[in-house]
């Protein structure tokens, strides 16, 4: 727990894919990676989660075109108890279906609310509620006071797309005069049937409420002092970049976009400096020019490379640590460096990309000139850090289609994957999961 709060603390207000927290971004951090050691930190109070509110969602209409769920949760934050207001955006619940804001009233209305205090209060049933509760989540607008509950929205799909209040009205190509039959609905629309939750009886696993209380995001607990000045909230987020990061530049705020503006934080990184506590000068080529850095971070910076070897490291290609994601001069910035898709990593060794993932797993690419026993060892990695999940619970089969463009069954590296556990099928690999 101890681990995951110090790397937590340096995480506290980046916006990142919901999924990829606890299967990409804490495991590589901490080992082993304990899911209830995040959850305690919630459940204590120090820290919030919030998805970030995506400006265009679709609409009803495109839904029944694409098929995809009216409200998804996209990127999460956590951020620590008390300073929200360094990184949300004001509330906007103007893209709300009649439901959703149904239930965030009654939220405004009881505050801190169970999922059985909000069901009697809108008198919604156990699917209806679970479908507003995750658009709510997904618009940025509620939290819970667990990690748990987090996790159930994710896994959560909508029976119905949401109905939206700017929605057109279906009916408008009708004559004026129109007069519908009585009992009949003058039209009905048509979900995907492949998007409708699948249907459980009450009385199995899985279909318990939601646990933890639910309760609005933007309140002064978790938002901090609203007689807060920009100087204070630019300070602020100036020491966190510097906790995250070591060197800060702008090009963290066009990365992070906080509500704070560059030219704030800037001053306030100029008043650190004549307090001696950070240094300016010019550390990383490529970066912006006005840099300021932690004395510490420019000593491992001025560090000469070691030349033992290291042991390669899996990198997601959404990590806050990925380098390969930023203009430097001198890293390469090519598709072998920048996979593409969601699921997509590379391997490095002592800062080297030498694989690289894409799909989760389905297509590897390695560099042409790596030795093959490095290769191995990354492929390796690769495979622990992809099946590492199944000790939380998490079922995902590991299916390697490609290596370099060629079936992976007729790899060279082939005998070295079946070795850790992969089986042939067809002119793939696969490794079904399981759960300890």
């Amino acid at each position: 727990a101890e681990g995951t709060a110090t790397v937590m603390s340096q995480l506290y207000g980046l916006s990142r894919p919901a999924h990829g927290w606890e299967r990409d971004y804490l495991p590589a951090r901490v080992q082993p990676y304990e899911p209830t050691s995040l959850s305690a930190l919630a459940a204590s109070g120090q820290l919030v989660w919030a998805a970030e509110r995506v400006a265009e969602r679709p609409t009803p209409s495109d839904v029944a075109v694409t098929g995809a769920p009216a409200a998804s949760v996209g990127k999460v934050r956590f951020f620590e108890r008390g300073t929200g207001r360094l990184w949300l955006a004001a509330p906007d619940d103007s893209s709300l279906g009649e439901t959703a804001l149904t239930v965030l009233n009654a939220l405004r209305q009881l505050g801190a609310s169970f999922t059985t205090d909000l069901a009697a209060a809108t008198s919604l049933g156990p699917q209806r509620l679970r479908d507003a509760l995750r658009e709510l989540v997904g618009a940025g607008l509620v939290t819970n006071d667990t990690v748990d509950a987090l996790r159930d929205v994710n896994r959560h799909r909508p029976a119905f797309p949401a109905k939206r209040a700017n929605e057109p009205d279906p009916t408008r190509w009708l004559p004026e005069d129109f007069t519908p039959s009585p009992n009949r609905y003058v039209v009905q629309r048509r979900p995907n049937v492949r998007r409708l939750a699948r249907w459980k009886r009450p009385d199995r696993p899985g279909v318990a409420q939601w646990g933890g209380r639910w309760s609005l995001v933007h309140t002064p607990g978790a938002l901090g002092m609203e007689s807060a000045d920009e100087q204070e909230l630019a300070e602020g987020v100036a020491r966190q970049w510097l906790a995250r990061y070591g060197v800060v530049s702008r090009d963290w705020w066009r990365r992070e976009r906080p509500p704070v503006s560059w030219r704030a934080v800037y001053h306030e990184l100029k008043r650190l400096e004549f307090r001696g506590d950070v240094q300016r000068g010019y550390f990383v080529a490529g970066l912006a020019g006005a840099q300021f850095a932690l004395a510490d971070a420019v000593e491992m910076l001025r560090a000469p490379a070691s030349e033992t070897p290291e042991e390669p490291v899996v990198l997601a290609t959404s990590d806050p640590a990925n380098v390969y994601s930023l203009p430097l001069e001198g890293v390469e910035r090519d598709r072998f460096t920048r996979p593409r898709g969601t699921g997509a990593y590379i391997i490095t060794v002592g800062g080297v990309v030498v694989l690289a993932v894409e799909g989760r797993g389905r297509r590897l690419s390695s560099r042409p000139d790596v030795d093959e026993q490095l290769l191995r060892s990354a492929i390796a990695a690769f495979v622990e850090h992809a099946t590492r999940g199944e000790a939380v619970g998490r079922r995902q089969d590991l299916i390697i289609e490609t290596i370099n463009g060629e079936p992976a069954g007729g790899s060279p590296v082939a005998p070295l994957l079946m070795e850790l556990g992969l089986r042939r099928e067809g002119g793939a690999l696969r490794r079904y999961a399981t759960i300890r």
